[in-house]
């Protein structure tokens, strides 16, 4: 039955791209702006701005300015979304039929495609020629052009490949083998898949010709090297009404502006700065807005070159914009809207920099294999030693779900129309990169201190992971993110639950039918029913996802009763409901996986169900440990031991204990 529904849902998409136009999902809440809003606040938040970023797309199609989303013509009807209704207790079962957007005939030429640049990746390493530690050299710009790697995600309109999402990531996954030019190429993308979906007409002709060929690449200028400390950004642009210009002033740090923007291709600069609205008085008036900066244009230039601790191959440089001009037509979306263009921006750069992630994962998995199958110690194969043996397999379930994530969330976006997977783009990063951290550190505990002998390919490799970790938005900064995210939504759907509970003197009947209701914590009661969704081998896994999304639902609402609005102060809760749905729908995406590899037959999918069992089976211990620490409280999971430490140590400004030798007299 499950290999006729697969069948069945091939013979529904190819029907789908010839007759289904666009239709309109169910409006959701955009979340950017809340968490946006909740960042610039320096007060208690006690409410978050309704106003959704649908709502501007819908308004500029009838009137034909600000945003325009790119048609989503031949996709399937917009679905609610997944993770965010974990948080509330519902899965979307239909969606465990793992996304099959990529047809048998797309498919083999895509593989016929990606066989060369396997090929010229892996040739160029292994003989020295791509260096992971120097510069990239010119033969090898030279020759990412030719292999029409800057034009993977254009439009075919624009002399592109026109590849959707999970073509266009398979098509670069054999850069990782390079995470110099992977992560060189990683902001030109960022920037397509920006134009594609929020840029005007006039940008996308106006950039995109340049932006296929490499005659113009694309930079991130987003972040800044001091932290501003009453707004969002240090570099800031004024609008002149008069000349219809926008005036840019300030700095940026962490372009990757080499070797692919050299002055053989000019580099085009996506830049946040922080604007005001006219007319507009005291704190409301902040805002931002999203700008296309062209390099050659008079006041902007590069500053000093930042060393950091991997990629070394790449030039991360200072921007400096002085008294810059720019004309409306450079601000992306909206003026003074920019943390709802930044959704899109945010969503493509997490997702491709989940995909390098999982690029490093995989050579660090293979390298730790080859060691243990050719090293001996004491007579004793490494690859026999338990100790070991659960080091690999521990780092193999959680490359096989960082890889389930990435290829589910970006068949729902070549599936669905407008999908709303901002929370699982953000999620697929967050997990990737840290267990890509994890990876990294179990390679040092099997291959000891030779792991980090300058030159060597683990050495390069664990540098590299550090630096996608902290390159970009920090890991703490995602943690709130996805937290706040979905118990904004799951505020919504349980606000009347939660005001019964918070009033319990007022609503006796509800209270009484919590005590005598049997689910708990411990022993949750679902009607899920995923297993039906699955094959039959899978159905322990299944229960543990129905356990775990039951219990997720319960700390929410828990959560919310205790705090109110007062629970986006309590971070350290928040990293636990983070790492809650991070595992859940690492657990979900692995479900889904395995049960399509099975039912089809793909090779050594007993061992996937193995494996989709492995991460399901950890990640229900995790959630409910997890979720124990959250319903017993602060004063039993220890974070109020922890505040006060914390307040001592910022008292003495710093380590606070004396030498545990001194005397007392």
């Amino acid at each position: 039955m499950l290999r006729l529904r697969y069948t069945l849902r091939r013979i529904v998409q190819q029907k789908c791209a010839k007759n289904v136009e666009y239709v309109n999902g169910k409006s959701v809440r955009a979340v950017s702006t809340a968490v946006g809003r909740y960042n610039q606040s320096t007060t208690k938040a006690t409410s978050f701005d309704s106003t959704t970023y649908e709502d501007a797309v819908d308004q500029s199609r009838r009137t034909g300015t600000g945003v325009k989303m790119a048609p989503d013509t031949g996709k399937l009807r917009s679905r609610q979304p997944l993770v965010k209704n974990f948080f509330v207790g519902v899965v979307d079962k239909e969606m465990l039929g793992f996304p099959e957007v990529v047809q048998r005939e797309e498919m083999v030429r895509i593989e016929n495609e990606k066989l060369p640049l396997t090929n010229f990746f892996a040739d160029n390493v292994n003989n020295a020629i791509i260096d992971r530690t120097r510069q990239i050299p010119t033969e090898v710009v030279d020759a990412v052009r030719q292999l029409g790697l800057y034009g993977i995600n254009v439009p075919q309109d624009f002399e592109g490949k026109g590849l959707g999402w999970t073509a266009s990531l398979m098509l670069t996954e054999p850069e990782s083998n390079s995470a110099n030019v992977a992560l060189g190429l990683l902001s030109h993308r960022v920037i397509i898949d920006l134009l594609k979906e929020v840029g005007s007409s006039e940008q996308q002709q106006r950039f995109l010709p340049q932006l296929v060929n490499g005659s113009q690449v694309g930079v991130e200028a987003i972040f800044e090297y001091d932290i501003a400390e009453n707004d969002l950004f240090n570099t800031t642009a004024v609008y002149e009404p008069e000349a219809k210009e926008w005036v840019l002033s300030g700095s940026k740090a962490y372009a990757v502006t080499g070797p692919f923007a050299t002055s053989d291709a000019t580099p085009l600069f996506l830049v946040i700065a922080q604007t005001r609205r006219l007319s507009v008085k005291g704190d409301a008036a902040r805002s931002t807005t999203i700008f296309l900066v062209d390099g050659n244009t008079p006041g902007v230039k590069l500053g000093e070159q930042h060393l950091t601790i991997g990629c070394r191959g790449l030039q991360i440089s200072r921007v400096e914009f002085e008294q810059v001009r720019l004309p409306e037509s450079c601000v992306v979306g909206i003026a003074n809207e920019g943390n709802s263009v930044a959704e899109v921006l945010l969503r493509s750069g997490r997702l491709r920099n989940a995909l390098l992630g999982l690029g490093i994962a995989k050579q660090l998995v293979n390298n730790m294999t080859m060691y243990c199958i050719e090293n001996q110690q004491c007579n004793v194969p490494l690859k026999d030693m338990e100790i070991l043996q659960m080091h690999l397999s521990k780092a193999s379930c959680a490359t096989y779900a960082i890889e389930s994530m990435i290829y589910m969330t970006a068949g729902i976006l070549d599936e669905f129309a407008s999908p709303d997977v901002a929370i699982e783009a953000a999620i697929t990063k967050y997990y990737s990169l840290t267990q890509l951290r994890n990876i990294a550190g179990k390679c040092m505990d099997i291959i000891g201190p030779k792991s980090l002998l300058s030159g060597l390919e683990t050495e390069v490799l664990f540098r590299d992971a550090a630096q996608l970790y902290t390159q970009g938005e920090s890991m703490d900064t995602m943690r709130l993110y996805i937290a706040l995210t979905g118990l904004q939504h799951a505020g919504g759907l349980l606000s009347d639950t939660v005001r019964m509970q918070r009033n319990p003197l007022f609503h006796p009947g509800h209270i009484l039918s919590k005590f005598l209701q049997s689910s708990n914590i411990d022993n949750p009661k679902t009607k899920m029913r995923l297993n039906e969704n699955v094959h039959p081998s899978l159905e322990p896994a299944a229960q543990c996802v129905e356990h775990s999304v039951a219990r997720l639902q319960m700390c929410v609402e828990l959560l919310l009763t205790r705090y109110g609005s007062a629970v986006v102060e309590k971070h350290h809760d928040m990293q636990r409901l983070t790492d809650i749905a991070a595992t859940i729908y690492a657990m979900f995406a692995s479900l889904a996986r395995a049960s399509r590899s099975y039912c089809i037959g793909l090779q050594l999918a007993d061992y996937e169900l193995v494996l989709a069992s492995a991460v399901c089976t950890h990640g229900r211990d995790k959630v409910q440990k997890l979720c124990n620490e959250l319903f017993n409280g602060q004063y039993v999971n220890n974070d109020s031991n922890l505040e006060r430490v914390a307040k001592q140590v910022f008292k003495s400004k710093g380590y606070f204990p004396v030498h545990p030798t001194t005397y007392n007299f």
